[in-house]
Parts: C-alpha cells; sequence; structure tokens
C-alpha cells in the first residue's frame, strides 16, 4: 500500500499550537526571563508584536475593501477590453450605431430617452456613451467583426 504524502501544512499547523499553547500556560514573568535571557527588550518586543497584531487586525478589517477594489479592476478591464469594439471614427461608430438599432429594435426600448430624438440629431458623444453602455452589457459582441 502506497505511503500518503507528508501534510506539511498540518504538521506546521500543529507545531505553531503547540507553541501557542505553550505561551498561553507560561505566567508573565516566565516569558519575560526568556525574552531577557535571549538578550532582548522585553519593551521592544511587546511593541513589535502589538504592531503585528494591528497589522493583522486591519488586514483584516479591509479584506472586502481589497475584494471591492480588485473586483472593480477586473470589472474596468473588460470594459476596456469591450470598448476596443467600439469603431474608432464617428462615421464607423454612427453606422455600428444605426446597424444595432435596426437589428435589435428591442435596444432602442432600453434607451428611451434616444428615442424621444431623432437619431440624426444625436452628437457623436451621444453614440459613443450608448455604444459604450452597450459594450458594457455585452450587447456589441455580435457586432465585433465590423
Amino acid at each position: 500500500m502506497p505511503e500518503r504524502p507528508r501534510d506539511y501544512e498540518a504538521e506546521l499547523r500543529a507545531i505553531m499550537d503547540a507553541l501557542a499553547e505553550s505561551a498561553a500556560q507560561a505566567s508573565d514573568e516566565e516569558i519575560l526571563a526568556e525574552v531577557r535571557e535571549s538578550g532582548e527588550d522585553p519593551e521592544a518586543v511587546a511593541a513589535r508584536v502589538r504592531g503585528i497584531l494591528s497589522r493583522a487586525v486591519t488586514a483584516y478589517e479591509q479584506r472586502r475593501l481589497r475584494d471591492a477594489e480588485e473586483s472593480y479592476r477586473r470589472r474596468l478591464e473588460s470594459m476596456r477590453t469591450q470598448s476596443r469594439a467600439i469603431p474608432a471614427t464617428p462615421e464607423r461608430r454612427r453606422e455600428l450605431f444605426m446597424a444595432i438599432m435596426t437589428r435589435q429594435p428591442d435596444l432602442g426600448t432600453a434607451l428611451v430617452t434616444l428615442q424621444n430624438r431623432e437619431f440624426r440629431s444625436l452628437t457623436d458623444a451621444d453614440i459613443q456613451s450608448a455604444l459604450e453602455q452597450l459594450a458594457a452589457l455585452g450587447a456589441l459582441q455580435e457586432f465585433e467583426d465590423r
């Protein structure tokens, strides 16, 4: 029967648990004596430990913020990738926009404010904004080969 591979993580966890238990059972005087025997200043060690614990608590409390920032970064990157499908010239953007409105009139209902205007009177900025929003929604995938 083959041997199971060693679980180094479990072994390390067991060592750390034993060290923590040993420290928890030691009296304050024993810990201070050990620190002094090692040639360190107990106040300096205490300050270092407080700093480590403070940074750990801060990192734990900010984990949701880091997750949100990473999610935001991924969404921005996705939007940048999708906006590459938007043509570079105003004429091509207008052609794409009109093709979308012709082939997918149901999208026009999503752009109610644009429906109330004549498409010819839309500025390039209006069309660019609408195309960017459609790209973010994934509605331009069908037209990417243009």
